[in-house]
């Protein structure tokens, strides 16, 4: 499986910085590892990676089509302006947003009925990997949110909250647990299996190296293009 590098943006970057980031990353990567590549921009700046040759996403979407849902994001609009991917469940949209399982499963199914790639989130908090809740909170966050769900079409990414934007970074050993742990529960081998928290390129090589990592989902360090671009050469010389 080849090596996947999801950048999210979050609530980052203007129009004019996105227009600033991407030339300067064009400007320094080989045509062949774009497609490694997707971005998951502010949906305000997403127009920008229009003829960019490089794939986004969004960071959030609803579950319906149309209606009286002031302030929500259109899943058809973004797919329009050229999304092929959204993030689902992110523990910021369940903390935050009081976004729960339900609503990722529903979130899920909608974007697959557009042919959009969803990647969902999962992951416990401190307290719950304290208390040996793990597996337990991972379990019910698949159960429920990919109730009925096709596995081919999805991206699993585990980000331990405690380790998202903290600076604290899972052990090796902690990721491996838990991504021997996915891999056994997603029935599809060929489903990808992303880690999210606190990754550099520091630590890119490490974590890429664990068995069933196939690549990351970056906050911070996707926001310079030569930092997330050297995570991706670390992965690639793993």
């Amino acid at each position: 499986m080849s090596p996947l590098c999801f950048g999210n943006w979050k609530l980052n970057k203007s129009p004019n910085e996105t227009e600033i980031f991407l030339k300067e990353f064009n400007d320094f990567i080989d045509d062949k590892y774009k497609k490694a590549f997707v971005f998951f921009p502010q949906a305000l700046s997403a127009y920008r990676f229009e003829n960019s040759g490089l794939e986004w996403g969004a960071q959030n979407i609803y579950f319906e089509k149309s209606g009286a849902f002031t302030g929500e994001n259109s899943a058809e609009v973004l797919k329009e302006m050229g999304a092929k991917f959204t993030l689902v469940g992110h523990s910021e949209r369940r903390s935050l947003f009081n976004e729960v399982d339900k609503t990722v499963n529903l979130k899920v199914k909608h974007a697959l009925d557009l042919s959009l790639t969803p990647i969902v989130c999962i992951g416990e908090t401190l307290e719950e990997r304290e208390s040996d809740a793990v597996f337990k909170t991972l379990e019910k966050q698949l159960d429920e949110g990919l109730l009925n769900v096709n596995l081919d079409q999805i991206i699993i990414a585990y980000e331990p909250v405690w380790a998202i934007g903290t600076g604290k970074t899972a052990s090796p050993n902690e990721v491996e647990e838990v991504h021997d742990w996915l891999r056994g529960k997603i029935s599809n081998p060929k489903t990808p299996l992303l880690y999210g928290g606190s990754v550099k390129p520091e630590n890119a090589k490490d974590l890429y190296s664990i068995k069933d990592v196939n690549g990351f989902l970056v906050g911070g360090a996707s926001l310079k293009p030569l930092s997330f671009y050297e995570i991706y050469k670390n992965m690639i010389s793993s």
